[in-house]
């Protein structure tokens, strides 16, 4: 038993995971020496990559163990008991406060499910962090005055750099550029206008998604409108909201 938040990963891999029985097999974690049993079927179904270690010539199908070095950004004690607690109650939970290491968590579970071949949870990653962003905007931002980094305030570097090791079009590679689209039409300067030269790719995925955006303005005789892709609101292309050529 842990005193983990109910609901949390943690919670769960301590508490409900011993509950479940069947042909099973072993999941290491190194340094951290975490162990994980669980479901043998639940998880080779979920995972190619799992199904050739447990059912094929190696020597994880021999011991039934399979151990799973921790690397930066994808496997961890959080991400995989994350996965574990995704493959039994299909939810996403870590029982994080702060925003930012909210998406941090997010995207090392992306990282992971990408590393083992699980599909199924692109989308569902994406939209939780697009959930998040959403929910949690620049807190000094009001409707007479919306700061240019409102979506982008609670994202890092880190995230975009690690977001650009996934495969080309993965979902969440792309709410995080649609996250940057409107600091990009604002301003030169923009939170991530290092990053687009950095990580040509995040540049690529900020270009596409700032298309899709201004293919659906809304034009009048005065004024043009377009819809932010993570807050669903509608601003001006040339509201006075706006400072053109700015950073805040």
């Amino acid at each position: 038993m842990t005193d983990a938040p109910e609901g949390s990963a943690e919670h769960f891999v301590a508490n409900i995971l011993p509950l479940y029985q069947g042909p099973s097999v072993k999941l290491r974690v190194q340094p951290s020496n975490k162990e994980y049993i669980i479901s043998k079927g639940l998880l080779c179904a979920e995972s190619p990559v799992f199904s050739k270690m447990f059912n094929g010539e190696f020597l994880e199908s021999q011991q039934q163990t399979a151990t799973l070095e921790e690397t930066e950004d994808d496997v961890s004690v959080r991400s995989l008991e994350a996965l574990i607690q995704w493959l039994y109650h299909r939810i996403i939970s870590f029982g994080i406060e702060d925003p930012g290491e909210h998406i941090s968590a997010a995207i090392e579970l992306a990282r992971l499910t990408d590393k083992y071949d699980i599909i199924g949870l692109e989308t569902i990653i994406a939209q939780y962090i697009r959930n998040i962003l959403k929910h949690n905007p620049h807190p000094d931002s009001t409707k007479l005055h919306r700061k240019v980094d409102t979506n982008t305030f609670y994202l890092i570097p880190k995230h975009i750099a690690s977001a650009t090791l996934l495969p080309r079009e993965h979902p969440v590679r792309s709410v995080l550029a649609a996250a940057s689209v409107e600091g990009f039409l604002r301003s030169t300067h923009h939170k991530f206008s290092e990053e687009v030269h950095a990580y040509p790719s995040f540049g690529v995925d900020l270009l596409l998604e700032t298309r899709l955006v201004l293919c659906k303005v809304e034009e009048s005789h005065r004024t043009a409108t377009f819809e932010d892709p993570i807050s669903g609101q509608k601003f001006e292309l040339n509201s006075n909201v706006f400072e053109w050529g700015s950073y805040e």
